[in-house]
């Protein structure tokens, strides 16, 4: 998921600016000072002759760059840990060549007017954009594939090069969600335990994960052992259990119970229950909210 871009402009003017985590701007005065740090530092490796930076992994976050030398213009846009990084550099390079398409007749002998760039946020939020990547899995006959049939859109079956089963859908989000789409893979959780390395790439990239149990005692024991092997192989992603079948009342656990077993925030859902389209919308609505927040 994108993060935030910079470009920044000769002598570490930082020219344009677009946070997509919903920072007022009063509050980006830290961003102001990145900027100047990225430039000094890509200055410091062309100095030395390393060239220009291509990327810096800082933690949780990668800063990818590109950089124009005709212009001396930097771009960067910072990216979720996971992301793929090719993918965000394609990305990177579409943003570099746009602007310096809309803008070059000014670059050469800019007069460090910023006010000049302000609609290219708009061009950035439409065409530079890293959709959150969520996960439904759980063991057969929990539900997943119905939760999966209640977002909208047609579900996509891919196979990977070993054959496995990959049910995905990226679908636009309504006007009153932050994020414009999302795309959602569901994984028979079986086929998931048991080919973690054919699913590394998909793993690391997601944001979210939801874990579908039918909220029967030996469902939610197996699926304790499966989170224990998934979790690891992650890098960013947000753990939710959706608990399925509570109208079920003699078998089924409620949710908080099973959030208290397992530390991982639960919701109680039926799939027979005929708002279950809306509670499953309203489900989407906080984690993708909790994404903000982190």
């Amino acid at each position: 998921m994108i993060l935030k871009f910079f470009i920044i402009a000769p002598g570490g003017i930082l020219c344009c600016f677009k946070d997509f985590l919903g920072k007022e701007e009063e509050d980006n005065y830290e961003d102001i000072t990145i900027g100047g740090f990225l430039t000094a530092f890509q200055d410091w490796a062309q100095e030395i002759k390393g060239g220009s930076i291509k990327a810096i992994d800082l933690g949780n976050f990668n800063f990818i760059y590109s950089y124009s030398a005709e212009y001396d213009y930097t771009f960067v846009i910072v990216t979720d840990k996971g992301d793929s990084e090719a993918e965000v550099r394609l990305l990177v390079k579409m943003m570099k060549n746009e602007f310096i398409e809309k803008y070059k007749s000014i670059l050469t002998n800019w007069n460090n007017d910023i006010s000049v760039f302000d609609g290219f946020c708009d061009y950035i939020e439409d065409n530079i954009y890293i959709p959150p990547k969520i996960l439904i899995t759980g063991e057969e006959n929990v539900g997943k594939t119905t939760i999966m049939d209640l977002f909208p859109g047609e579900t996509l079956l891919e196979l990977d090069d070993d054959m496995n089963v990959i049910h995905r859908k990226r679908f636009e989000l309504e006007e009153d969600f932050y994020f414009k789409e999302c795309i959602i893979n569901e994984i028979d959780i079986t086929t998931l335990t048991e080919n973690l390395r054919a699913f590394s790439d998909l793993l690391k990239s997601l944001d979210i994960v939801f874990f579908t149990t039918n909220s029967a005692a030996s469902n939610l024991g197996r699926l304790q052992e499966s989170i224990t092997k998934i979790k690891p192989k992650t890098s960013k992603a947000d753990f939710y259990i959706i608990a399925n079948f509570q109208d079920l009342t003699e078998f089924a656990f409620k949710p908080e119970e099973i959030e208290n077993t397992f530390k991982i925030k639960t919701f109680g859902f039926s799939v027979k229950n005929m708002n279950c389209k809306t509670e499953i919308n309203e489900i989407l609505e906080i984690t993708l909210n909790n994404l903000l927040k982190r």
